[in-house]
Parts: C-alpha cells; structure tokens; sequence
C-alpha cells in the first residue's frame, strides 16, 4: 500500500452522486444544494470549467475527486450547466491547495487537445502537399547522408559528455526534480560539483547563457560554477551550525590500541574505519563501556537513561555515541535489536538542544529521522517518547494516517520529525515542512527503503538540506545501493560494522527447519497454535496479503484468537494488531514482511516462516524478530519443493549460526545446484545450435548444409 493512498474508500459512493449531472430542470434545486451544503464551511471557491476537462477532473468513476477530498478534507462539487467546480471547506490553505491540483489537472487536459489539434492539422497538411514533402524528404536524406560522419560526432560528444553531467542543471539525480521549495536553486546536484566536464558540446536546442534555440555550445564548466555560485549564495544566509559536543572521559582518553581492540573484539567483533578515505583511521574516537563516559555532562539525559535500567551500551551504541557526539558522519551497520535507534536518537537530542540559536527562533525542525515503513516510524516515535528531554516534541507523519492532524501536529511545533518518505514530500510541497532548517539527518533501514523504491525521492528530499548537516545512515546489510547514496550525500563517513558485513541472524534465536508439503502447512501451525503456553507470543509470516487473511480467518474459526497485518489493512487496523500482540490480548500476529523490520516486542518468544521468504535477507530480518532484548527465541520455517532454491542460502546462515542442518536441505540444495548446471548446459547447447552465443561469449557455428 503506496504512503499516498490515505483511506477514500468510505468516499466512493458519496462522490460519484455528487458529481451526476444536473438537468435544466433541476439546476435551481441544484444551486439550493450546493448553497446548503458549503454554507457549514468556512472558506469556497469557484472556477470556470472547460468542457474538455471534465475527464481529468473527475477520473475513473470519480476517483480523482475521491483523493482530492481525501487529500486536502474539502468537498469537491461539479455544475456542467454553468461550467463551474466549487469547492469548499474548513481550512483556506486546503481550499487553495486543492484549486491548484484541479487547475493542474485542466492544464493538462488543454495540452492534450492542442497535441492533438497539431496532429490533425499536419495530417492535412501532409495530404495538400505530398509533392513538397518529398522533395523536402529527399534533400534532407541527401544532406544527411553527407553529413553522417559529423552528426556521429557531436552525438558522440554529446551523449559522453553528458553521462558524467548531466546532474548540473535542473532535476537533480536519482529523479529529485526541481522542489516546490522556496529555493529554487535547490536542483543542483551536490554530485555534479567538482566533477571533470569540461569538454564543449555542440547542442542544437540549448543556449548555456540563455537557453535560447540557437545551436551554441553548452559550457558545462560555466554551467557547474554557476551552480556553485548559486549552492553557496543560498546557504550562506544559514546560522552557524554547531556539531561536536563530546567531552571525552578520562577513562575512555587513556586507553592505549590494545584496550581499544579488546574491547571492540568483546562488543561482536565490532569494526571501525571511514569507509571512503584513503589517509588511514587515527582520529577515531575510542568506545566507551559505561553510559557515565558519553553523558555525564548532561545529567537530565542521564536521568532518563536510568529510568529505562539498563545495565550498560550495547556494542553498536558503544562505539557510535562518541563519533556522533564529536559530529562525525556515522554508518552503522548491524543486525536487528541490537539498538540502533537509541543509538543516533540520544546525540540527536544534543544536537537539537546546544545549538547557538535558541529552539524557538530556528524556524522549523532540527531532526529529521526517514523509515522505510509506517511500522517502523511509528516504532521510532515511541521509542523518542521514553525520553523527555527539555520538552522536546516529535512528529511521525506517514501515509495512510490523517493528513489533516499530521499537518496541525507539524504547524503545532516540533523538534523531531520522524517520517516515510512518500508523505514527507507530499508536505513539502504542501509548503507545510521547510526542511531547510535540518541539521541531523537519519536514513533508517538504508537498505529496506531502497529495495522498496524510495531512492528518488530520497534523493529528492537531500537536495532542500543544508550540506553541512550531520548525517546517519543505519543498515542491516551493505549493498551496493547503499553505497552509492552514502558516497554522494555523506561527509568522510565513520562505518561502524558489528559483527561481519556477511549475512547473518541472530545467535539468541534457535532455527528449526521443516520440510513439508504445501498441503501439510495449515495443519502444523495449528497444531502448534493449540500446544502453546498463556506466556508464549508468535509471529506467523506469510509470503501474501491473502493468504495472511485466510489463515487468519481459519485460525480464528477453530477458535483462536489472532490478528492480522499486512499493507493492504486500514492503518487504525494495523496499529491495533500492533497493541493487542504488545499487551497481550491476542499472543498470535500473522503478517507479511512489513513487520518484519521495526517491530519492536521484547516478548515474542516464536517466529513460523508459514512461506519461505524470496530472499534470504528477509529470512535474517523475520527470525530478528525474536530472541530481542537480551532473551532467547525459537524460529520454525516451513520449506517445500518451491522454495529449493533458497537452500544454499540457507545452509549458509544455519551453519554460521551453528545450528543444525537437516540433510533433506542438502539433498535440496544438491538437486537444485544439479538442476542449475544442467539448464545451463541446454541453454549452451541451444544457442550453438541457433548459431548464437553461448553463456561465455563466444558464438556458436550451428549446422550447415552440404549443398
């Protein structure tokens, strides 16, 4: 479920009466109504509506009007008599938001019309002059001809030229687009400054200095200085931003390289370098082992840290406090529990509290904490919520939930907004959110939103924050991906990295695995359901949204209570599922794999993958959600024929964790790597018989004839 669909389902059968039309008959009795109904709101407001709008505006069986009264909490009313759209409602802002979409959507429309107005009249004008054309045709062929060698050049020019710039103007990379922000310069890449692009390209349609179409020639030098220029000029108008904050215990100074190995080598093998520089790694703060090392100078927070009695840092907060403290750019890389949000959550509120400006003359947030699910947010805001420091205030917007209470909790005022990042954009450009003002930013999850699709808007909301800021990246993994967005957007980053960058689950959880047949599924987890103690609590992951109904419905007919969650469910619903497992009313949740990152319930003593997951690292995340906090959990996996090709995988991450592997999943896994040699092998041979290449490269010379 998209973070722009917002619950309009309850809407469908209202609008599509509201937007029958009128007859002469009925037009007074009409006007009575629309006066009626928009006379209990407080702001309206009319347009003239071309005839060849209507479409856009209303959409598929009035699905437009549907979101723009979802959206924007504004009734939307259509007169074909009068050719009029009213609309009206409780807030002028979304009033005036709305026009402007309805606008947009006619402005549209025109365009189609006048494309297809220019098709008509070509198309006769082609048929008055045949013989013009084709003489036009064959003079053109002709100068073409004699000039293929020139035009292959400049196209050459142009297109190696160009890969390597063409984040210098407008749009920005990875799909950023100009912002609606009120700095519009705002779409210069920060990629594009300091790269080679010096060469000169011929370019028919572009003017550097005025953009006019007279074939001069792009300087792309001027270009990127000019986008310099712009980038300092806009930045500069920002107050000074203070980043280091860590006054380093005696205790911690004094360790010598030994105490500091050791220590690390105790926390899982924790291991620390800057990830991107080539100068070495001396200026490394060392870990610290107590909570007293990092805030004892500020002993409100360390009040709040007592509260939660916790005995001591866990191995990722014990190295990353002290390089965020100092304002160093973090990657933490770590498995799933092991307290990565308190991690960048505790420096974050340092560095909202001791800048020079006071909170309330800054304008906007400071924080601005990214998650790739709702789930994961709304986790994130609980966790700041335990900790009430100086009366700071934290926002979670996301998709789904109501607009109009998230932008009246942002207008309200807060410190930390913590947010997904499909709504984050939709109020930007709402000009509700100035994300000017941020200067600690946390991508949380890298590697989960990028696999979810969100690197453009990612990449989008970066170009609107002050480069200067101080950036965390948290991951489970380190793809490529991951890579690529931390070398473009960080400064000289620290990677902290506890255990192997390898794959691997968890050690507090024991894996079990069951091979079974399809049919034989349901009758197991029931059998399972019914054996289980009052203080158990399981998580049941299903690979799709119906089949997490089904087995919902079917548990809850034999007569056990279950909740179900998946992306497809009202947000309300998913969040009461969430409740109800955490408090125990229900000690079953089935779920697809949006809960298997960022849920947070210590007491989940068992995890049932009902269907395999189609990637190994989502099996690493589900079995994280047991065995969290200390304590120690059980893992059961049900593994058929379908799912033999994850066997190799698998095999790996069990034997890493030491548990046992049973020999039907090496049969597998031997069957499936047979299986694969020997599609390879056919493919070979087919494409030599075809006379093309085989898997090496190489071309095959197929069959000749003798005659």
């Amino acid at each position: 479920m998209s973070d722009w669909e917002d619950d309009c389902d309850q809407r469908a059968a209202s609008t599509k009466q509201r937007i029958t039309w009128r007859s002469e008959k009925d037009d007074d009795y009409g006007r009575k109504q629309s006066s009626s109904s928009s006379s209990s709101r407080k702001f309206q407001d009319t347009i003239d509506m071309p005839q060849s709008s209507v479409g856009r505006i209303i959409g598929r069986g009035g699905s437009n009007i549907q979101k723009l009264e979802s959206d924007f909490s504004v009734r939307v009313e259509l007169d074909k008599n009068r050719g009029t759209v009213t609309v009206s409602g409780n807030s002028e802002r979304d009033v005036k938001d709305a026009i402007r979409e309805i606008k947009n959507k006619m402005s549209d429309a025109d365009g189609r019309d006048r494309e297809r107005g220019r098709d008509r009249d070509g198309y006769s004008s082609r048929k008055n002059s045949d013989y013009d054309s084709s003489r036009r045709n064959s003079d053109y062929d002709s100068s073409r001809r004699n000039n293929d060698y020139d035009s292959s050049r400049r196209n050459n020019d142009f297109y190696s030229s160009s890969s390597s710039s063409r984040y210098g103007g407008s749009g920005g990379g990875g799909g950023g687009g100009s912002s609606s922000s009120r700095y519009q310069s705002s779409s210069y890449d920060n990629n594009s400054y300091g790269k080679d692009s010096s060469t000169a390209v011929k370019d028919d349609t572009y003017d550097s200095d005025s953009g006019a179409n007279n074939g001069t020639v792009i300087d792309w030098d001027k270009l990127n200085k000019r986008a310099e220029v712009e980038r300092k000029k806009r930045w500069a108008k920002c107050p000074p931003l203070r980043k280091d904050f860590y006054k380093e215990h005696p205790d911690v100074a004094n360790m010598n390289a030994e105490d500091v190995a050791r220590i690390r080598l105790k926390n899982n093998n924790t291991t620390v370098s800057r990830v991107f520089a080539k100068d070495g790694n001396d200026d490394i703060p060392n870990p610290v082992t107590k909570f007293e090392h990092c805030f004892g100078p500020y002993p409100d927070l360390m009040a709040e840290i007592q509260k939660q009695d916790f005995k001591k840092p866990s191995p990722i907060q014990a190295q990353a406090w002290p390089i965020l403290l100092k304002g160093e750019d973090l990657i933490g890389i770590a498995q799933t529990g092991t307290g990565k949000t308190l991690a960048f959550l505790l420096p974050a509120m340092i560095h909202t509290e001791y800048q020079s400006i006071p909170r309330s003359q800054r304008g906007g947030p400071n924080v601005l904490v990214m998650a790739p699910t709702r789930e994961l947010a709304l986790q994130i805001e609980k966790e700041v919520n335990k900790y009430s420091f100086r009366n700071m205030k934290a926002v979670c917007i996301y998709g789904g939930g109501s607009r109009r209470d998230q932008i009246g909790n942002v207008e309200s005022g807060a410190e930390i907004i913590i947010c997904t990042p499909g709504r984050l954009n939709d109020l930007i450009q709402a000009n509700v959110i100035d994300i000017a003002t941020i200067t600690y930013l946390v991508l949380d999850e890298a590697d989960r939103m990028l696999d979810m699709g969100f690197e453009p808007q990612i990449r989008k909301i970066l170009l609107d924050i002050r480069p200067d800021r101080q950036t965390v990246m948290t991951s489970a993994t380190w793809p490529p991906g991951v890579r690529r967005l931390a070398e473009s957007y960080m400064s000289n980053p620290i990677q902290v990295c506890v255990g192997s960058l390898d794959l691997a689950a968890t050690h507090t959880v024991k894996q079990l695995i069951e091979i079974v047949e399809e049919d034989e599924k349901f009758y197991m987890v029931k059998s399972f359901v019914k054996k289980m103690s009052y203080d158990e609590k399981v998580i049941i992951f299903c690979g799709k949204k119906v089949r997490a109904d089904d087995l919902s419905s079917d548990l809850t007919l034999d007569g056990f209570r279950c909740q179900c969650i998946h992306g497809s469910r009202d947000q309300s619903d998913r969040e009461q599922a969430i409740a109800d497992i955490t408090s125990g009313e229900v000690n079953i949740l089935i779920a697809t794999d949006i809960a298997s990152r960022g849920l947070d319930i210590e007491d989940i003593t068992h995890v049932i993958n009902f269907d395999f997951p189609r990637n190994i690292e989502e099996y690493v995340h589900r079995v994280g959600r047991t065995g969290r906090a200390g304590r120690t959990g059980t893992s059961i996996s049900y593994i058929t024929r379908s799912d033999w090709a994850m066997a190799p995988e698998l095999i790996a991450i069990l034997e890493e964790a030491g548990q046992k592997v049973p020999s039907e999943l090496r049969t597998m896994a031997e069957r499936f790597a047979k299986a694969k040699e020997r599609r390879a092998d056919e493919n070979r041979t087919y494409n030599r018989m075809r006379g093309g290449r085989d898997n090496y490269g190489n071309r095959g010379g197929g069959r000749r004839d003798r005659f």
